[in-house]
């Protein structure tokens, strides 16, 4: 037996909904657009240079 089709104000609640999930993506994907570079950069450092440090294997530290 088919589902009935959706009706037009379910549709368009679910468009909405969509686009307000859509925004906040897109929103945080701005802000971390706007981040520093060079905190960025020091972040990464930082991160490599952990990682580095904690590893198990002898691969490059």
């Amino acid at each position: 037996m088919q589902q009935p089709l959706p009706s037009p104000k379910d549709i368009e609640r679910q468009r909405q909904e969509q686009i307000l999930s859509n925004q906040t993506a897109i929103d945080l994907l701005n802000l971390w657009d706007q981040e520093d570079p060079e905190d960025q950069r020091e972040t990464l450092e930082y991160l490599m240079q952990a990682l580095d440090q904690n590893r198990l294997s002898s691969r490059k530290k």
